[in-house]
């Protein structure tokens, strides 16, 4: 569509010679004409075609009725008196014509002065010159959409001894201009290319407002490409929800390079699905199982990205944690719960860096004396050290917090994951029973 900008550029500067309704003026005064008056009364003597009636206002003055027409020729003449003096300095006459805009006529007259003017339609063909008559055949065949007819006659305007060679050549590349982007306009349509058609077609209307051919046109291959798009970009829709994603973005795709308006919905689309089949290929995703002491009963997934980073979320837990929900523990039992997520990063193929924070959850029972705790195994370190010997029906909970770094090696299928982990425990006093330091060890699958 470039070529059709270029066009655009060079002809709309053309466009303006097929307005309608543009009066132009000319001085034709004679210095040595005088207006008889008794006082010191001007005249203006306008002269114009018949066939464009004219009436008159003033700036300045109350009344500007013309106080004699005649007709001479072809030409009506109106003659117009008008008072003289510093108080009518910056006077304009207003010119009025159906059909026309208002043409306004600065005055600065004096006494006993006679001024001539000649107004015409410069679109007219009515005693046009030459080049004039060519010219303004050739706009209004612009007009009635007759391209080839208006290129002729632009043609015949440069044998004319009064041509106007800039203007005619802008003319010419207009009437020229139109007449191609009109046949490559209907060979679009005619290859049911309607998007390029409708873009073609509206390139015609900037160009000449009057083509009413071009308007339907237009209107029609919108219609149309807008249903195909709707068409193409609902059964992308159908294809993408039901995870048919080659298909889908081959549709959308096509509604991006189309210009459809849904090419923002469908962009979005096309990164998603692209996003995912690089994920799948390079089998980003990672299921594992993870081992730790205390909390064997382990499992990760997370995303491990080639280009960007990613996440990863496990948790780990103990069959102890199954015991405390049914109430059936003793003291010595220990419940485990393990959370944590965070990032991975690719370092080199074929291992990525994981890390993030992480929090625990242990569960001891028995009611201990202020100040006394279990040792790492959950256990009185020493049976003095509860109120009650025997009363185990009291839960307590031991928090803390577990920030975690390690690395995950991944290969085709396999996936293999090392952690450590470090544990801040919320009470000092419970750091044994807490563990300050923990491996954990995956095994798993990537897809």
């Amino acid at each position: 569509m470039k070529r059709f900008k270029t066009i655009m550029a060079v002809c709309m500067i053309s466009v303006s010679a097929m307005a309608q309704g543009v009066l132009q003026i000319e001085n034709v005064s004679n210095p040595k004409d005088v207006f008889s008056s008794s006082g010191d009364q001007a005249a203006v003597r306008i002269r114009c075609h018949r066939d464009i009636p004219l009436s008159f206002s003033s700036s300045m003055d109350k009344s500007t009725e013309p106080f004699n027409t005649t007709v001479e020729g072809s030409d009506s003449v109106y003659y117009i008196e008008f008072p003289t003096g510093n108080r009518y300095r910056g006077r304009t006459l207003v010119v009025m014509a159906p059909g026309y805009y208002n043409l306004d006529v600065p005055l600065d007259l004096s006494p006993k002065q006679l001024v001539t003017f000649r107004i015409y339609d410069p679109n007219s063909i009515v005693d046009a010159g030459c080049y004039r008559l060519h010219r303004n055949k050739g706009i209004e065949e612009i007009k009635n959409m007759n391209y080839p007819e208006a290129s002729n006659q632009f043609k015949l305007a440069f044998e004319c001894s009064d041509v106007d060679s800039v203007e005619n050549r802008v003319n010419l590349a207009l009437a020229d201009s139109l007449q191609h982007l009109r046949n490559d306009a209907e060979k679009a349509y005619q290859l049911l290319d309607y998007s390029q058609a409708a873009e073609i077609y509206n390139i015609i209307i900037g160009l000449n407002s009057y083509d009413s051919f071009a308007k339907d046109r237009y209107n029609e291959c919108y219609s149309k490409f807008s249903s195909e798009c709707n068409i193409a970009f609902k059964k992308a829709e159908a294809y993408f929800n039901e995870k048919e994603y080659e298909k889908a973005k081959e549709l959308y795709q096509r509604i991006i390079d189309r210009g459809c308006y849904q090419s923002p919905v469908a962009t979005d689309r096309v990164n998603t699905i692209d996003r995912f089949l690089t994920s799948k290929r390079s089998h980003a995703t990672v299921l594992s199982y993870e081992w730790i002491k205390g909390a064997p009963i382990g499992l990760q997934v997370g995303q491990y990205n080639q280009h960007k980073a990613g996440g990863f979320f496990h948790i780990n837990l103990n069959p102890e944690i199954f015991n405390a929900i049914r109430n059936e523990h003793e003291i010595g039992d220990v419940a485990e719960v393990l959370i944590g997520f965070g990032w991975t990063i690719k370092v080199v193929d074929p291992v990525w860096i994981h890390f993030g924070p992480g929090f625990g959850t242990k569960l001891y029972y028995g009611e201990y004396l202020d100040n006394k705790y279990p040792d790492e195994n959950g256990k009185p370190i020493s049976t003095s050290d509860l109120k009650e010997k025997g009363d185990q029906d009291k839960v307590n909970t031991a928090f803390s917090l577990n920030p975690e770094i390690g690395f995950t090696a991944k290969y085709n299928y396999f996936a293999f994951r090392l952690t450590y982990q470090y544990r801040f425990s919320f009470k000092k006093e419970l750091d044994d029973f807490i563990g300050k330091h923990r491996i954990m060890l995956g095994v798993g699958v990537a897809f």
